[in-house]
Formats: structure tokens, C-alpha cells, sequence
């Protein structure tokens, strides 16, 4: 998503809200950040760590995911999931990424922030879950070592946000930016986590470059062929595993994000969201929002504490139309 903190709201209004210039080059864009290398996400990993300070051995919250035991967040979906019962608030971002909430804050202050905003959402229609949005997979912009341009988070890191997640009786969102792996391949990477029935899934295309492109330079993309291998991985997890539906929400900020999105199935144990991803004036953001959201899927919606312009408040968000099932703060 770092390529997208960068949109202005001029840029914003004019390739979300304009047809014309929705299926327009993004790689155009005059400002295009690079996202770190490997080096930089492994520095930033071990500073992270040293700064929480001692925790559970590594993996150790991994094991318990087959048996499903622990936290009242277990039971946060209910029977029939998240949606559309209630709304899930969640706070974006990862330590190593600084341009994002999850990165600006302590593991406890972003606790803290997920609760108290969560809270703001009572009364808006519908009971709230909190979350944390955690990148569990992060594109580089060098080929690691093994060439797939992306670094993943350590069993270390997402147990200390899983763990605080269960504190506040919340979800914890796996955040997948697969560089030139494929988000399956990340899926089943984490699937011991994705097991866990208090965590789901997030998908961001932008950093889908598949096998020639590169983070940075080239702006991914994801088709409803992929999506729906995705749907039917998770849709056979929570039924083999005896889960409560998962989230599966996928980051979308121009028309071109998300091909084929009329051809999205909705699986048994899958609660797929497209969630609109955009910068900018309240107007030009509802305006996007209402293009880029489908009949039959969820609908999710993002707001920049830092880059929108007039942040908009709990009742505004809730009165969009349709009415959010799911509100990403970055």
C-alpha cells in the first residue's frame, strides 16, 4: 500500500471518480515510494523485536492454532462470521512499515488505538469488532533470497499482534503483498495462523507484479480466476477445520485493481470484501467507493489518519451507501 500513500486528492478524484481515467497507466504516477528491501524489513524486524521485548518461543501460538483454544476473539465472528451481524474497525499496517499507523505505534498503543476507535463506531447501526491489519507478507524492492521480491513476517511479530488482538476481543487480519509469489503460495505460507478462527485474510493487488514485474515499478493487479482459487482454499479450510467464515478482503483503489469483479464467487465459510483504498476529500472517496463496490460482496472502506483530506467521522462512514461491513484506518 505504500504506493498509494502517496496519491494526492487531486489524483484521487481525478482517476477514481472520472471513468475515463480509471483504466489509466498508474504507473505514471510522479510519485511512486519504493517499498523497502530485505535488508531494511530484516533490521526494522529485529529492532521491533528487541523494543517488545521477550515473548512466547516462536511458534508457540502456531501450536495451539490446531486445537483453537484460547481468547474470547474465537468467538468474535459468531457462529456465522464477522459480517453482516457486525462491523469490523481495524487499524492497518506493520512495524517495519512507519508510513502506517501499525508502524508509528507500540504493540500496546496500537491496542489501545484499535479499541478506542473501534469504540467510536457504537451506536452506527451495528455491534463493532476491533482489528489489526497486520502485513504479514511485505514486497521488497530487491529479490531476497529467493527471488519473489517479498519478505515475510516472522511467527515472533504476528504472535505479538494476534495475542493483542485477543486482548481486546478482536481479529486479527493477515495482510498479503506477495511480490512475485502469488497469494496462494503466501496463503499456504501462513495457513497454520489463517487456521486460528480469530484471524482472517486481506489482499492488496497493487503488489500482485507476478513473475516479471517489480515492486515499485510495476502496478499489480488481481483477475476473479485467482480470487476465486483464493475463496475456495479458504472456503475448504473453514469447513475441514470446523471454522466460523473468514474475511477475505481485497484492497482495490482504481477500477483496474480488481479484473472481472462481476465474475467474484462468494463460497460457503468466505466473507470476500472488496475494500475501496483510496485518498482523499470525502467526496471524491464516496464517489469511488460507490463505483468500485459490488452487489453480492462486502464492502470494506479505508481512511488515512494523515493523508485524507478532512478526516471523515464514524457516522459519515456508516452513512456511506451501501453502509461499510468493514473501516480500515492507516
Amino acid at each position: 500500500m505504500a504506493a498509494r500513500l502517496a496519491v494526492s486528492a487531486c489524483l484521487l478524484a481525478c482517476s477514481l471518480v472520472a471513468a475515463s481515467a480509471a483504466s489509466g497507466a498508474p504507473g505514471d504516477d510522479p510519485v511512486r515510494p519504493q517499498p523497502p528491501t530485505s535488508a531494511e524489513v530484516e533490521r526494522s524486524t529485529q529492532r521491533f523485536l528487541a523494543r517488545e521485548g521477550d515473548h512466547r518461543e516462536a511458534g508457540g501460538a502456531v501450536a495451539d492454532a490446531a486445537a483453537g483454544t484460547g481468547g474470547v476473539g474465537q468467538g468474535g465472528g459468531g457462529g456465522g462470521g464477522t459480517f453482516p451481524g457486525r462491523r469490523m474497525i481495524a487499524l492497518y499496517g506493520a512495524p517495519q512499515m512507519t508510513a502506517t499507523i501499525l508502524g508509528r505505534k507500540s504493540v500496546g498503543a496500537a491496542k489501545k488505538q484499535a479499541r478506542k476507535q473501534a469504540s467510536k463506531y457504537k451506536g452506527e447501526g451495528r455491534p463493532v469488532v476491533p482489528g489489526l491489519d497486520l502485513v504479514a507478507t511485505i514486497a521488497t524492492a530487491d529479490r531476497g533470497g529467493d527471488g519473489k521480491y517479498r519478505d515475510r513476517q516472522s511467527n515472533g511479530v504476528i504472535e505479538r499482534y494476534f495475542d493483542a488482538a485477543r486482548e481486546i476481543d478482536g481479529h486479527l487480519m493477515l495482510d498479503i503483498q506477495p511480490g512475485r509469489s502469488s497469494f496462494i503460495s503466501e496463503l499456504k505460507a501462513h495457513r497454520e495462523w489463517i487456521s486460528r478462527p480469530d484471524v482472517d485474510v486481506a489482499l492488496d493487488p497493487e503488489w500482485n507484479v507476478g513473475k516479471k514485474g517489480k515492486p515499485g515499478k510495476t502496478t499489480g493487479k488481481v483477475t476473479a480466476k485467482e480470487l476465486n482459487k483464493i475463496s475456495s482454499f479458504i472456503s475448504d479450510l473453514t469447513e475441514r477445520e470446523d471454522l466460523p467464515p473468514k474475511a477475505l478482503v481485497i484492497h482495490q483503489f482504481r477500477q483496474g485493481s480488481v479484473k472481472n469483479r462481476d465474475k467474484i464467487k462468494q463460497p460457503d465459510g468466505v466473507q470476500v470484501t472488496l475494500n475501496f483504498d483510496g485518498i482523499g476529500s470525502r467526496s471524491a472517496k464516496a464517489a469511488g467507493y460507490r463505483r468500485l463496490t459490488r452487489d453480492g460482496l462486502f464492502a470494506g472502506f479505508s481512511l488515512f489518519y494523515r493523508l485524507d483530506k478532512g478526516l471523515m467521522s464514524p457516522k459519515q462512514v456508516a452513512g456511506l451507501d451501501p453502509t461499510p461491513d468493514f473501516v480500515l484506518y492507516q
